[in-house]
């Protein structure tokens, strides 16, 4: 995040024009977005209004919207999602339980990757029990730069990467239950079953040499969890803390192809900075994974993946552990828009041993967000970040973290 200027004087003049052409297509759609919010708080397109309701006849606690989002970064061409979101609680008397929420997500790129997926969150019984439900299916085409190159910062010269594809099914469910106060614990059971492969001769030989396994792998995890939430708002958060400690077991016991264990943990926390109004925030991220055994590629730690890092191509930094840190300033400007800007650094490593010799990965960005479900303070988010040789674009929903 420190040395912003330096880093975008880097990036050369072809990269400057794809990201200015990017970015009108992104401000074009949400400039859409806000002029159809100011003639309705549920995006209105006729479709979307049949949509809307439909099922406002059916329950009039329930809010829906799509979401379509360009995506762009340094590892990956072009690529496009949509969103459906179905926001709404469970049962209206209940003051205390957050919304439960439902999703599908539709995804393509120019690279040939896709994927179909569909997430289920549910809260109820006034939050003493929490629970979601997650399975996706697709293929993605990705850079791979190695395993371990952690101990100097790396370019996107074509001679650092050769070109892999996974594909295959993943799917959790997860189910939490109050034990006291606002926390919460509770087990987590994720299903894996993945293809690696190179996407040539050249590339599947570059991969086996760094000691992965090419071919189906499958794996069963079972996820001991601890939550602590006292968050006012779990889309929006303006004060509050939320933690998680994980610990993932795999073996052959439990049908995995490899055995490995996977301690993580992280800790957000929020503070309104305005006495009078809610619209000056700092929020700040603590993240943390440890690996043992031997961890299949997808359960690495991979800076950018998870761990709410941005400003790096997908698959240039990886190995069994990471540790990473950002704050973020967050300001709504208008009833329906918000900016941030934040910094953060982080660090890939094997061992506590060999921590000294990875190099600090450090990053910076802004954000702008766009209320689509005022109700619900549900935000479309584009975010554009530079880290130390390379930048990334990327649209989400909900505040990053």
């Amino acid at each position: 995040m420190t040395g912003l200027t330096t880093y975008f004087k880097r990036f050369t003049a072809l990269t400057c024009s794809l990201k200015s052409s990017l970015l009108c297509v992104v401000v074009f759609i949400l400039c859409s977005t806000i002029r159809l919010q100011a003639q309705n708080s549920i995006i209105s397109g006729d479709s979307l209004l049949l949509v809307e309701t439909t099922i406002k006849k059916i329950s009039k606690n329930a809010n829906f919207t799509i979401l379509p989002a360009p995506v762009y970064n340094s590892g990956n061409r072009l690529g496009f999602m949509i969103l459906p979101v179905l926001v709404y609680n469970l049962n209206k008397e209940d003051k205390l339980s957050p919304p439960s929420s439902t999703a599908l997500m539709i995804y393509f790129d120019l690279n040939g990757s896709w994927m179909l997926a569909a997430r289920q969150n549910l809260f109820w019984n006034q939050d003493k029990w929490r629970a979601s439900l997650f399975a996706g299916y697709g293929e993605f085409r990705a850079k791979f730069f190695g395993i371990g190159r952690d101990t100097m910062i790396i370019n996107n010269n074509d001679s650092n990467y050769v070109w892999s594809r996974l594909n295959g099914f993943n799917a959790n469910m997860t189910c939490y239950r109050k034990i006291i106060s606002q926390f919460y614990g509770g087990l987590q059971y994720i299903y894996s079953s993945t293809n690696l492969n190179g996407t040539d001769s050249i590339s599947a030989v570059k991969i086996e040499q760094q000691g992965l396994t090419m071919g189906k792998s499958t794996e069963n995890i079972l996820v001991p969890s601890l939550i602590w939430d006292n968050r006012d708002n779990i889309f929006w958060t303006i004060k509050g803390y939320y933690a998680s400690l994980t610990l993932q077991l795999a073996n052959s016991i439990l049908f995995s192809s490899s055995n490995y264990s996977i301690l993580s943990g992280f800790v957000n926390g929020y503070h309104k900075l305005l006495p009078d109004n809610n619209r000056l925030t700092l929020a700040w991220h603590v993240y943390t994974q440890l690996g043992w055994g031997t961890l299949p590629y997808t359960r690495m730690a991979i800076f950018g993946r998870g761990d709410n890092t941005t400003g790096y191509t997908h698959g240039k930094y990886v190995n069994n552990s990471e540790i990473t840190a950002q704050a973020e300033i967050r300001y709504d400007v208008w009833k329906f828009i918000g900016l941030g800007g934040y910094i953060g650094t982080g660090k890939i490593f094997s061992t506590f041993e060999t921590f000294g010799h990875s190099v600090w990965l450090t990053f910076g960005g802004a954000r702008f967000y766009v209320n689509v479900l005022p109700s619900r303070n549900l935000r479309l988010r584009l975010d554009i970040a530079v880290g130390r040789k390379d930048f990334g674009v990327y649209v989400g929903v909900g505040q990053a973290f």
